[in-house]
């Protein structure tokens, strides 16, 4: 029945005088179809080498018929029309081509295999995009042919719908000697019209023209299909300068961007159109597009005249001479290296080559569309592609991998930045002014934008004044637009300006201002420099002042540049200018004085640079005298040789904040005023500057010892020092006068640098080396055939999911080391370091960094240097000896104490708590004999002694002994533990809290010696400087922390209380029947999903395991509030975390917890804390390795009352856990209210 309904659709009828027959003529040709021989008579001129498509059995056969039938309708003569044909081979013949049309001449035309409608033709479609399929096979045969098709056909209700896959034969497919050499060359974009339509007629193949609205979103798939099929069209046309054939492909992405401004329906010049181009016009086509994309998107007129223009000028010129003009006029624009020349071109043959290949790569590129109004995530991977392979990198330049840019941006403050300037309101200056002077590639300039536009997109307008409100609106709705205001990017490479400007289209946006011009360029005179660039500051005309952000990765190591730069214009731009010789290459040292000039006061700066320019002298050092005096140091990332692709160089990124040009030139005139007056006044906010001076470089000289010095009258403590004896040896001077003269400046200098570094602490990060460095980094790089450029460390995982950089998603995860940065931005140096960080991460102090002790003050900043710790105050910073009275260890008899079961105690390091407090049980008290410890010299125990730790993993531990700690009238210490005692200068709490602070333990853990975990030494621990102030201060300060203490103890008491309440109501519960846990609980185990490790992707979602959250996932399988109970591990039987907990919302579960799901969720609560203060060991099985597996968990029997009374108890208790969480977060606060005090008191 299907069938007839099929052919009644073609159009077939009943045949007059038969029975079953249908017929459809087509002029005076006709085919017949009888449906009871259930045969096809194709007629006698169809020529048919076999009779397997003439029959019913196939259903294909009736897509044979459909197919015949459409192209006698188009127009082909029956009797070039051959069914099932065959060609001989060596073996026999060949398989059977379903339909071959031919010419007139005999000849193929068209080739065509036929499939059913569905699975069977995307089959052989797969095959086609695979291998070639069938199709290849049968062109091998005869080459004469010029389209293969495979094709499908259906009954679509009363419409017959047709599918179609073409490929258009192109000359050099003909020349290949197998299928796996014409799959090869195919360009791997079958077309889907063009032989069929109603605008095509027979033999003249013409696919129809692209409008915007055909072009297809680019999808992950196409990113990588792109770049290997144009790896692949290079190849294969023996293409071997693979730099310009790069190049040169982003001029046609230039074009294809320019030609993408059109409306929906309007036709695209850039393409290939079959029936209609030849490589001339097409170039031509072309050649306007690209004249046209470098005026409007690069501001350059090219040097060229078009045949419309020709036209226009040569109006009157007879056509038979016009023409001929133009023919020359072609030969000129187009037969030449052009550009559009992947290959050389030099003549018509080599024209013709060349053209072939350009035709190839935009029929590549044009069905996509490449121009969006957002980022476009699958394009910029393809431009990545791009840029790691292709782009050449030479004088200097080296591109900034994606992650290291969205690292730097990460770091810097862009929310402070922009919600200040919203919240200010100025209509012309809404959003931070960022410039990068080198912009290479452009990524800095893509990413800044992006995380500007993200911005952006979280505000709500409605907050802010109503021009504010309209410009946030409009940014809104045309994203990216205020970049053209905001945004600039300088490179000198004409090359990389367009690729930097096709970049930013490729991202979403083509509005950035990306000028061909050298960022070194003079402001006032330039003629490339516009805008915010013409500028310069009034009061230091050097400046330009206009800039809130610079991020850039400049040149360095370029031989002789300075023959490149106008000497008198330099001379007044940059002081670093006479520093420079004709053959210098440190051109890196240049970019950091106009790092100084185009960025306001408080602007911020991320900026790659080689690690050089932290440790070499000459220029370099200069390079740093800027850097100390004009800019805050922030942090530093010390970076590897696996950072970037194309230098094996260490780098640095400083991380910079401008600071006003009169602070360090005020600094300045202070000091020379010290070193005149010898009053030590307080400068730059350094109260007694010069005493701390002394303290730190000058060590165990006395103030009055380093007058001598500026007296020129050293005493014997200043001539016994080795700086001294340096200086005495080393500073050059014609006379004793001049020597003299050279030392005073010189400690002059120091004196400056000391004081403007001081107060500058600083995040510290390097990436590590070799595999650490690439888990660090979370990328890595392939020159791999196939698998070129940048890729994630981890299969199936993003470089985002891998990296320890940054956080894609957010500025603030403690776990990324961007964040460090960005605090640092916000002045908050006090965000503890995550312990997967700290191998890679320290806060260190910029004074530490540089070395005062040496003749030769080069300014030199050290990453490697030990960091110097300090307790900052305004007092007296003295050394721990003359501090105490008593500082001595125990000892334990020969062969240990685990013998005695009685007797004196003994304390180690593991009686001491981290809390600051002794902490004893019966499990880990131990003891020695009373006669040892009667006749025991050392390390008896008063009431308020202060015990350390003095070696193992937890080395500087301190705690306070009271004598109420321990139920026993005397105790000692052990061999691992120090005692001390103040002398009547000291309190002994203060010393305590002063050495439990933060500062304090990371002070002892400084002085830390020895290999391995080390210990401290009496040496080291004597010789410790800490503040000493006089004693009512140490007192004020006991007195305020001693009320927190007591605080601390009844805000204890109170959750105590509360938990044993709690407990209380748990343990009523017994007064009720009990049942089981599987009557009451829907099990949901078979929900759970384990995944390993290595195959998670990181998210946003909880993944618990056992004993709670062990990770964040980017899926989840629930979405609800359950019950998870530990189903193995030791905790089951240690109880050290509770065993049952509640989880919520969007989460993960793996196999090592029970999902329990209740219908009442005061049922749920109550279980929870039952389960968690019940023994559960009947239910437990396996020593090694406990288990609670579900069964049992099943017939744990639990004690309930009726859910009303259930309600009750959990509104009680929840009442009595919200006290909890209230004295729990006043606990929380304690440390930090006493760090408060001492700061308050001390600085």
């Amino acid at each position: 029945m299907k069938y007839k309904k099929l052919i009644q659709a073609l159009g077939f009828t009943p045949k007059e005088n038969t029975s079953g027959i249908f017929q459809k003529k087509y002029g005076k040709y006709a085919i017949e179809i009888d449906f009871e021989k259930e045969y096809f008579n194709f007629g006698n001129k169809i020529k048919a080498e076999s009779k397997t498509t003439q029959n019913f059995y196939q259903a294909e056969n009736w897509v044979v018929l459909e197919c015949v039938d459409r192209l006698l309708k188009k127009g082909y003569k029956p009797q070039n029309i051959t069914l099932e044909k065959t060609w001989k081979t060596g073996h026999g013949t060949s398989g059977r081509l379903d339909v071959l049309v031919t010419r007139d001449n005999g000849s193929a035309y068209l080739m065509i295999e036929c499939k059913t409608w569905g699975t069977e033709f995307d089959k052989e479609f797969k095959n086609l995009e695979k291998n070639g399929g069938q199709l290849f096979t049968y062109f091998q045969q005869d080459k004469d042919a010029d389209i293969i098709m495979l094709y499908a056909s259906e009954l679509n209700g009363n419409q017959i719908q047709f599918r179609n896959e073409i490929v258009k034969i192109e000359d050099d497919y003909r020349q290949t000697g197998n299928v796996k050499d014409f799959f090869e060359r195919w360009n791997k974009l079958p077309k889907t019209n063009g032989v069929f339509e109603t605008w095509v007629t027979p033999y003249e193949f013409k696919s129809k023209s692209l409008t915007k609205k055909d072009l297809e979103v680019l999808k992950q798939e196409d990113s990588s299909f792109i770049f290997n099929r144009f790896l692949e069209i290079l190849r294969h046309n023996v293409v071997s300068d693979k730099p310009n054939a790069f190049n040169k492909i982003f001029t046609l992405f230039l074009c294809k961007i320019v030609d993408e401004n059109r409306n929906e329906n309007e036709q695209l010049h850039f393409q290939w159109i079959e029936g209609q181009d030849n490589h001339i016009s097409f170039q031509k086509r072309l050649t306007d597009l690209y004249n046209r994309g470098m005026l409007e998107l690069l501001e350059k007129k090219v040097t060229d005249v078009s045949d419309s223009e020709f036209d226009k000028q040569f109006l009157q010129v007879e056509e038979q001479y016009k023409e001929k003009f133009k023919e020359i006029l072609t030969e000129i624009r187009l037969k030449k290296n052009n550009e559009f020349a992947i290959k050389e071109v030099y003549d018509d043959d080599s024209f013709e080559e060349n053209a072939k290949v350009v035709k190839e790569v935009v029929e590549l590129l044009q069905v996509y569309q490449i121009r969006y109004n957002y980022r476009q995530q699958f394009l910029s991977d393809f431009f990545e592609l791009l840029l790691t392979t292709g782009l050449k990198q030479e004088s200097g330049q080296f591109f900034t991998p994606v992650p290291i840019a969205r690292f730097i941006i990460k770091s810097l403050p862009f929310p402070e930045i922009t919600d200040k300037k919203i919240e200010e309101g100025n209509k012309n200056d809404l959003l931070p002014i960022i410039i990068d002077y080198a912009a290479g590639s452009g990524h800095f300039i893509t990413e800044s934008m992006e995380e500007i536009q993200k911005h952006i997109d979280s505000l709500d307008e409605k907050k802010f004044n109503p021009t504010t409100k309209r410009a946030i609106k409009k940014w809104k709705e045309d994203q990216f637009d205020w970049a053209e205001d905001y945004v600039y990017g300088i490179e000198k490479d004409y090359r990389l300006v367009k690729t930097a400007k096709v970049s930013c289209y490729l991202h979403g946006d083509g509005l950035a201002k990306v000028i061909h011009g050298d960022g070194l360029g003079d402001f006032s005179t330039s003629t490339e420099f516009k805008d915010l660039l013409k500028e310069t500051d009034k009061t230091y005309t050097q400046d330009n002042k206009q800039f809130d952000v610079i991020i850039s990765n400049p040149p360095y190591s370029v031989s002789a540049f300075k023959g490149q730069m106008n000497e008198e214009k330099s001379k007044k731009a940059f002081d670093l200018y006479d520093r420079l010789t004709d053959q210098s290459s440190e051109i890196e040292c240049l970019f950091i004085e106009r790092t100084k000039q185009l960025l306001k006061d408080g602007g911020v700066a991320g900026v790659i640079l080689p690690s050089s320019i932290l440790s070499n002298t000459g220029i370099y050092t200069q390079t740093r005298e800027i850097i100390l005096k004009y800019f805050d140091v922030l942090a530093i990332t010390e970076m590897g040789s696996n950072t970037f692709m194309a230098t094996g160089t260490n780098t640095v990124t400083l991380f910079l904040k401008r600071r006003n040009n009169a602070d360090a030139f005020n600094i300045e005139e202070a000091v020379k005023k010290l070193f005149t007056n010898l009053q030590d006044v307080t400068i730059n906010g350094i109260e007694n500057p010069l005493q701390k001076y002394i303290a730190h470089v000058w060590d165990n000289i006395s103030f009055d010892d380093y007058k001598t010095l500026l007296q020129k009258s050293p005493n014997d403590n200043i001539k016994n020092h080795e700086i001294y004896q340096e200086y005495d040896k080393k500073v050059k001077a014609k006379n004793e006068q001049e020597k003299w003269t050279n030392i005073l400046a010189l400690e002059q200098e120091k004196l400056f640098y000391f004081i403007l570094t001081l107060k500058q602490k600083l995040v510290l990060i390097k990436t590590g080396e070799k595999n650490k460095e690439k888990a660090f980094l979370g990328y890595e790089f392939s020159n791999r055939r196939g698998s070129e450029g940048i890729h994630a460390i981890q299969r199936s995982k993003t470089i985002d999911d891998c990296t320890q950089l940054y956080d894609a998603n957010t500025f603030e995860n403690p776990e990324k080391a961007s964040t460090y940065i960005y605090n640092a931005f916000k002045g908050n140096f006090d965000l503890e370091i995550d312990v997967k960080l700290k191998n890679n991460i320290t806060y260190q102090n910029l004074v530490d960094m540089l070395t005062f002790d040496r003749v030769d003050f080069e300014k030199n900043i050290s990453l490697s240097s030990k960091k110097k710790v300090k307790i900052e105050s305004k007092f007296e910073q003295v050394k721990l000896d003359s501090m105490l009275s008593v500082l001595e260890s125990g000892k334990r008899p020969k062969g240990g104490v685990g013998e005695y079961q009685n007797g004196i105690p003994s304390l180690g390091g593991e009686h001491i708590g981290l809390n600051g407090k002794i902490k004893v049980s019966k499990d880990n008290l131990k003891f020695v004999p009373v006669e040892y410890f009667e006749k025991s010299k050392q390390g008896k125990i008063k009431n308020l002694d202060i015990l350390i730790c003095k070696d193992g993993a937890l080395t500087g531990k301190i705690a306070l002994f009271y004598k109420n700690d321990i139920d026993f009238p005397q105790s000692i210490i052990n061999e691992h533990v120090f005692l001390l005692r103040t002398n009547q200068n000291t309190n002994q709490k203060y010393l305590f809290n002063i050495l439990f602070s933060s500062k304090g333990q990371e002070l002892l853990k400084s002085n830390i010696s020895g290999q391995a975990q080390g210990g401290l030494n009496r040496a080291n621990l004597l010789n410790i400087k800490i503040p000493l102030p006089p004693k009512e201060v140490q007192e004020k300060i006991v007195t305020e922390i001693d009320k927190l203490e007591k605080r601390d103890i009844k805000a204890l008491e109170g959750i105590k209380k509360f938990q044993n309440s709690i407990s209380q109501y748990i343990q009523e519960l017994n007064n009720h029947s009990k049942i089981n846990l599987s009557d009451i609980a829907e099990n949901w185990d078979s929900k759970r999903k384990p995944v390993t490790k290595g195959d998670r992707t990181k998210g946003k979602y909880p993944y618990y395991g056992a004993s709670g959250i062990v990770d964040y996932v980017s899926g989840f399988i629930l979405d609800d509030t359950v019950l998870l109970i530990s189903e193995d591990g030791a905790n089951l039987k240690s109880r050290v975390y509770p065993i049952a907990f509640t989880a919520s919302g969007k989460i993960w579960v793996n196999n090592h917890a029970h999902i329990l799901k209740f219908d009442n969720i005061a049922t749920h609560k109550l279980v929870k804390l039952y389960i968690n203060r019940l023994d559960i060991s009947e239910y437990i099985t396996g020593q090694a390795q406990p288990k609670l597996n579900q069964n049992n968990l099943n017939n744990i029997k639990i004690p309930l009352p009726p859910v009303k009374e259930q309600e009750r108890i959990v509104a009680e208790i929840e009442k009595l856990e919200i006290k909890i969480k209230a004295l729990e977060k006043q606990l929380a606060e304690i440390p930090k209210l006493k760090e408060n005090i001492l700061k308050k008191h001390l600085e």
